[in-house]
């Protein structure tokens, strides 16, 4: 069995011997059509063979269907014509029916055969636009047809002579072969057959030429017999070819090289052709009067084209560019990322992407108004102007969203070294409207694997980032493929915690509150436990950053609330004390939830103790309301830390480690004075859990 090396290799040394034969004698027309008439054979061969090839698929063999029926009627019309000129009878017989019919039909299958590779799918407005390029090249093909052939052809009359009748269907059929192959070009194709498809283009525009100078030959009564079945050697060659180099098949997908892109220059092209040829025309009938008016025309259409192509760059810019930053948008980063994954497919050179998000941006549109928030846009956007390197893209995705896509960057290194830059342009403070404030981004890093496309790349990209944002300052997070897992893990965690707690899979411990000077127990803190089915009995820290991030530590919350209030109030002597997560005081309805739970409950409200964090209540003043709500109502409040910031806050309570107490008894911190804390009023974690009950 030959291999595709080795059909290639016999392909070549056909052709090679084919040439020299015709090199031996070109005026020799019975050679010239036998060496052409082979050459065909064999291509109609390979083409058969790609047709039937079970190795394709059906999309990647129905080209090869039209091609094969295309050379077989070349092969009928070859061997009609070679007929009709070695016996010199060129009148109506069965020699020229043979050459002209197959002949015309040429035209239509080998038209299907380039429109059946697959095209880039167009709406509407895309379609126009094709059909008016495509009436431009119409335009121009028939100005050139009717210039060389059809024009003469039925001046000089004679329409009833075969060969003069068939060249003017010939030209037709050719200028509509000439828009087939303009419209390939034009809309470009989808299939990964780049190769086939040109080689094939190739071979069809060559056997245009020289079918246009066998027409215009005929027309004008000039005798050269060899001259074209010699010159037909190299495009139908061309053709052969795509057929060998067909695609192949791997894991039964079709696999081949890059798919041919739009060629959208072609009308300005036939535009130009066709003005040059009434330029030549004019020339040849005289300077007056058509060279002035045709001149004056070709002005007045450049000015008209010139205008066009600056609107059409304008509107396009539009399009492309966000119109708050003028940093590029997401269409004209979703281009950009495209073009250089090509490029890094095609040269293996690095390829990243930064995906950027501003921390607290929200609540500076919520604080100060959305005009400031588009000021801090708008800094943002010149931070990345000068941040990134010549030929980067950043880009505004929307909202406080950014992008930068790096091609050609030196590495990991490289593109942290980007990330780095923005960071610390961001560290100084920025005066927004009267406002001093920081810009705080979070930056996720992710270079491009070589089979990775534009949605794993920016996915990726956002797994980072993700990452980053939970570092409590900004900061960069490069991808990993342990990001991924974790992110999966936190994915099922999450479906898991979902279900757990509408099977309510939770349980409430205590850890026993003992007064120091007495060693009695005064009161209990409620500890959420998972009763997780497959992994036992989890820890806070192992779910409630998930829960906090899918919302459902308020369904958590609010069940631990009423179950330890309900249990609680049935031990006399002793009070509660619950830690709050820092979702739990950002909810608005949080001094009604405890309220509730204490009114259902029975709980006496100065028997409960809710744990806060400073950190939390100074990023946000709204729970500090919500507080004095519950204080008001006797609700007393713990400080989970000691910071300079507690004093102003809604605090009843200090809850302070061990360690704290006997650094601090010891006199290690000798600004602090003992007397001001209270002993009764102080919480400690001196005691293991008592008790563990089931809800």
């Amino acid at each position: 069995m030959w291999n595709h090396r080795r059909l290639l290799t016999a392909a070549g040394l056909l052709f090679a011997g084919l040439v020299a034969v015709r090199l031996a004698d070109l005026f020799d027309t019975k050679a010239a059509g036998i060496s052409l008439c082979l050459l065909e054979t064999v291509a109609l061969g390979f083409h058969l063979r790609a047709a039937t090839s079970r190795t394709l698929s059906p999309a990647a063999r129905r080209p090869f269907r039209f091609t094969s029926a295309a050379l077989a009627m070349l092969i009928v019309a070859g061997v009609g014509f070679s007929i009709a000129f070695a016996t010199g009878d060129k009148a109506w017989g069965v020699a020229t029916v043979l050459a002209i019919v197959p002949r015309v039909l040429v035209t239509p299958v080998l038209l299907l055969g380039l429109l059946s590779f697959a095209a880039k799918p167009m709406d509407r407005r895309a379609g126009w636009k094709l059909a008016m390029d495509v009436a431009t090249m119409l335009g121009a093909g028939a100005m050139l047809m009717w210039y060389l052939v059809l024009g003469p052809a039925l001046q000089g009359g004679g329409l009833l002579d075969p060969l003069r009748l068939g060249a003017v269907l010939f030209a037709v059929g050719d200028v509509i072969l000439l828009v087939g192959v303009g419209t390939v070009l034009l809309r470009g194709s989808v299939l990964a057959a780049r190769t086939p498809l040109v080689l094939l283009l190739a071979g069809t525009v060559g056997y245009l030429f020289v079918d246009t100078i066998f027409l215009y030959s005929t027309v004008r009564d000039i005798v050269q017999d060899a001259l074209v079945p010699s010159l037909l050697h190299l495009p139908m060659f061309l053709i052969l070819l795509a057929a060998l180099v067909r695609q192949k098949a791997r894991d039964g997908g079709v696999v081949a090289d890059r798919p041919l892109r739009r060629v959208s220059w072609l009308p300005y092209l036939a535009l130009a052709g066709g003005y040059a040829l009434l330029i030549v025309a004019a020339i040849r009938d005289g300077l007056f009067p058509w060279l002035g008016l045709i001149g004056g025309a070709l002005v007045m259409t450049l000015g008209v084209a010139a205008r066009q192509i600056v609107a059409s760059r304008e509107n396009y810019t539009l399009v492309i560019t966000d119109s708050l930053t003028g940093l590029a948008n997401r269409l004209q980063l979703r281009e950009a990322l495209g073009a250089a994954l090509d490029r890094h497919r095609r040269s293996g050179s690095p390829l990243a992407v930064l995906l950027i998000d501003l921390d607290g941006f929200k609540q500076v549109n919520d604080a100060y108004g959305h005009e400031v928030g588009d000021q801090m846009l708008t800094a943002f956007a010149d931070v990345l102007r000068r941040s990134v390197r010549d030929g980067d893209v950043p880009a505004r995705l929307g909202g406080d969203e950014f992008a930068v896509v790096l091609p050609d960057v030196h590495g990991t290194a490289g593109a942290i070294a980007v990330a780095e830059r923005i960071l610390e342009a961001c560290r100084p403070l920025v005066r927004l409207s009267g406002h001093t404030l920081r810009l705080r981004p979070s930056i996720g890093v992710a270079l491009a694997a070589r089979e990775a496309d534009q949605s794993e790349v920016l996915h990726r990209a956002d797994l980072a980032m993700y990452a980053a944002k939970r570092h409590e300052e900004p900061s960069w997070a490069l991808y990993s493929a342990e990001a991924m897992d974790a992110e999966r893990a936190e994915t099922v965690l999450a479906r898991e915690l979902a279900l757990a707690v509408q099977e309510q899979q939770f349980i409430l411990l205590y850890r026993p509150i003992v007064e120091r000077s007495t060693a009695t127990v005064t009161g209990v803190e409620a500890q959420v436990r998972w009763r997780h089915p497959a992994r036992g009995l989890l820890e806070p820290a192992a779910f409630v950053p998930v829960a906090e991030a899918t919302g459902l530590i308020h369904d958590i919350g609010s069940w631990a609330l009423r179950t330890a209030c309900r249990q609680v109030a049935g031990w006399p002597h002793l009070y509660l004390a619950m830690p709050m997560s820092p979702a739990h005081l950002h909810r608005e309805a949080l001094a009604d939830d405890v309220l509730g739970a204490l009114g259902d409950t029975g709980l006496d409200p100065r028997s409960l103790v809710l744990g806060v964090g400073e950190r939390a209540l100074l990023a946000d003043p709204a729970a500090v309301a919500q507080l004095e709500r519950l204080r008001s109502h006797g609700v007393r409040i713990a400080l989970d830390e000691v910071g300079p910031g507690y004093p102003a806050l809604p605090v009843d309570l200090l809850r302070l480690d061990h360690w704290f107490l006997a650094d601090l008894e010891g006199g290690g911190l000798s600004e602090v004075r003992a007397e001001e804390l209270r002993a009764e009023d102080v919480l400690t974690r001196t005691a293991p859990p008592v008790a563990a009950r089931r809800a």
